[in-house]
């Protein structure tokens, strides 16, 4: 009766710390998967901040291009400007020699009148007159210059009053075309610059909008980081009691393993030896009593393979190949394991069972060699039925995979 009650107490024990373990490592999956969750939002966001960046990035080049026209076109307008206060300059010029020339040609006019006031106060003598009342040859002569030259000064006087007024006319009309013309000039750049300028401050507005969102997303992603780092000390914590618990059950094993070793009838009867055959010398036993290999470490090809390939049939069952703790236990994907399980053992090896139809333990899960953890299938990137079967050394990482035949009986 006591053995008996020693019995109980030592499975309820166990039961315990199985119930601890499991506890644990669905707390750990369950922090995996928000770290999974939160990183796939880091990713997003760091791609929307990268986008949002190279479209501010874009937007500040076209702002700087639009400066550097409406710094151009602001240069034309200022030597437009500049050109047209020069040209104005000689309007006015212009404009001061019209008025000297018509003070001359009034002056001239005055004095024209005034000498034929005088002609006509002294008679209105003829230049006939003049010629026929000379004395004598001598005096014909010089008269007859005398008036030649007075018509000549007349008639040049009056040609050249005229020809001042037409070229000052003319100079007027062309200065007021070249200013109209400049005027216009002026007038479609700074049409153009304003345009530039409504375009630049559009674009300004751009950058502005989309820095902002950039802050936005930068404070994100360190939020997202800072949720991060918490849940990596959450994971860190949650690893070191789950291995103080994993190295508890390890002891407890070894412990009735070594209570266990004298009894024969024990051994005989228990789970492990009913299905899991002819133990290695590394500890391990096949994982399925049927089936062949039919793939080891490298493909036939020569191309590397990471494994051993049971050639067997869905639904087969899959044993542990040793004592241990499963650490995964889940669907790893169309393109990859299909369903899977990994389980991590006492002497520090790992060993990891793919392309299965039915999971049959959880994560956290202890199991002894030769329990009963999957049914064998075709899932993942599997080209049929059979198991995919891994041997890995710590961490358990997919790079440390080594040859499983040298821990297969």
């Amino acid at each position: 009766m006591k053995k008996i009650f020693q019995k109980i107490m030592g499975t309820l024990i166990v039961t315990a710390m199985v119930i601890n373990v499991v506890s644990a490592a669905y707390a750990s999956s369950s922090i995996s998967s928000q770290k999974s969750e939160i990183n796939q939002k880091i990713q997003e966001t760091k791609e929307s901040l990268n986008e949002v960046n190279s479209q501010k990035a874009e937007s500040e080049d076209k702002v700087e291009e639009l400066s550097g026209q409406i710094g151009s076109y602001e240069s034309q307008i200022s030597s437009l400007e500049s050109e047209i206060e020069e040209k104005t300059n000689e309007v006015q010029e212009m404009q001061k020699k019209l008025d000297e020339l018509e003070a001359e040609r009034e002056k001239n006019q005055k004095l024209l009148d005034e000498r034929l006031i005088t002609l006509y106060e002294k008679g209105e003598v003829s230049y006939i007159d003049m010629l026929l009342s000379s004395a004598d040859l001598s005096q014909f002569i010089s008269n007859y210059y005398m008036i030649e030259t007075l018509t000549a000064a007349d008639k040049d006087l009056i040609e050249n009053l005229e020809n001042d007024k037409k070229e000052i006319a003319d100079t007027q009309d062309k200065l007021n075309a070249s200013l109209d013309e400049i005027e216009t000039k002026k007038t479609e750049l700074e049409s153009i610059k304003k345009q530039l300028s409504d375009a630049k401050d559009e674009e300004q507005s751009k950058v502005d909008e989309l820095t902002e969102q950039s802050h936005d997303l930068e404070s994100d992603v360190e939020e997202y980081e800072k949720k991060m780092k918490e849940l990596d000390a959450k994971e860190k914590a949650q690893e070191e009691a789950l291995r103080k618990k994993y190295e508890e059950a390890k002891k407890k094993a070894e412990q009735a393993a070594s209570a266990n070793s004298g009894s024969s009838s024990s051994s005989s009867s228990s789970g492990s030896s009913s299905s899991s055959g002819t133990v290695s010398s590394k500890g391990f036993i096949r994982p399925v009593t049927s089936g062949k290999i039919t793939a080891t470490m490298y493909y036939s090809s020569g191309s590397y393979h990471g494994a051993v390939d049971f050639g067997v049939s869905t639904g087969t069952p899959v044993y542990a190949a040793a004592d241990g703790i499963v650490v995964t236990s889940t669907w790893g994907g169309s393109d990859s394991y299909g369903y899977y399980i990994k389980i991590k053992h006492y002497n520090g090896l790992y060993t990891l069972y793919a392309h299965g139809s039915s999971l049959k333990v959880s994560v956290g899960q202890e199991v002894k060699q030769g329990d009963l953890i999957m049914l064998s299938g075709n899932t993942g990137n599997s080209t049929g039925p059979h198991l995919h079967f891994e041997v890995r050394v710590a961490p358990g990482g997919y790079s440390n995979r080594v040859n499983p035949l040298n821990y297969l009986p």
